[in-house]
This record gives structure tokens, sequence and C-alpha cells, in this order.
């Protein structure tokens, strides 16, 4: 099944829950002309480096300004960033938490990196697989990494996003994505 990322703003979404929309629809344009571009690439590359692909038709994206709170996976809503190229990089990291839950095998990655790192907490395990997905999309598909260099810089005042990087980098984003794939 191919899949279709809409990005989209929420006006409902914004007006809820009280967000500024200043400029959402000049930064919208910026970082839908630029996943365009990728998108293909990038959902090829997801169901390459997995083996999975997601179950629905589409995914929507929405696009808020920064706010006090992350950006999450279900919905999917992406806060952006004042760089373009970060805003795609959070996309694509809240896409394959989707993807390891949601998918066409009917496996659920989250537990399995859970029982792969049972002495890691729950956030960290998850961050394990999610970012050891997100080097091989970044290294190996889109052959942009100075985006990672830039996602592990920016992970160092989270901890658990810190040690899951740690992780990836002492193990291998290779070896833990073979792991996964054989695992049952």
């Amino acid at each position: 099944m191919k899949t279709k990322i809409r990005l989209q703003i929420s006006r409902l979404l914004n007006e809820r829950f009280k967000l500024n929309a200043d400029g959402l629809e000049e930064k919208l344009s910026a970082v839908r002309d630029a996943f365009e571009k990728k998108e293909k690439k990038i959902l090829d590359g997801l169901r390459k480096i997995t083996g999975l692909s997601f179950l629905r038709n589409y995914i929507d994206v929405f696009l808020i300004n920064p706010d006090n709170a992350p950006s999450i996976s279900f919905p999917v809503i992406v806060k952006f960033y004042g760089d373009t190229n970060e805003t795609i990089c959070i996309i694509v990291h809240e896409l394959i938490h989707n993807l390891m839950w949601d998918n066409n095998k009917n496996v659920n990655w989250s537990l399995k990196i859970q029982e792969l790192f049972k002495d890691e907490n729950r956030k960290t395990a998850i961050h394990i697989a999610v970012h050891a997905v997100l080097e091989a999309v970044y290294m190996d598909v889109l052959n942009e990494p100075e985006e990672i260099v830039k996602n592990i810089k920016q992970s160092q005042d989270k901890p658990d996003y810190r040690r899951a990087w740690e992780i990836v980098k002492a193990e291998g984003y290779k070896n833990i994505i073979a792991k996964l794939k054989s695992q049952k």
C-alpha cells in the first residue's frame, strides 16, 4: 500500500489549544515544498530499512508553532522550528514511531525494542529504535549525515534521547535494526 503524508495546519487545533498560528501558512508552504521532494524517497527508505509498510493510506501531520509541549506521534503534531530540514527530521522521527506499531506485518517494534533493552526505561528503549531507523534514513537514503549530527546535538538536553543516541552509536544503527527485524 502506498501511503501519502498530508502536511497541514488545523485551525481547530490551534484554536482549541490556544496556539499561536502567526506565520504558519508560510512555514507550511516551505516545509511542504521541501518534504514533497523527499517524501517518496523517505517512505520507500523506511520500507526498505524496516521491511514494514504503513497500514494507512494517509497520515495527517499537523504543523504548529513551537510551544512548551513536545511534538507527538499520534496524532502526528510537529512543531515547526526555524529550520525546514530540522522540521522534516522531526516529521520522519514521528513517522517512525507510527511505523513501529502501525504496519502491514502487525508487529510492534516498540515492544520488541523494550525486550531487547530491558535495562533501559521505556522512553529510552523506544528511542533506540527510532534513532537507529532515523540514522539509516539520513545516512543510507537521503545522504544527509549532517542532519543526524544536528539531531544528536539537539538531544543532549533530553536525557532519554541522549542515552538512546549513545546506545545507537555504540551498537551501530544497522545492528540494532537487524536485531529488530530478526526478533520474533
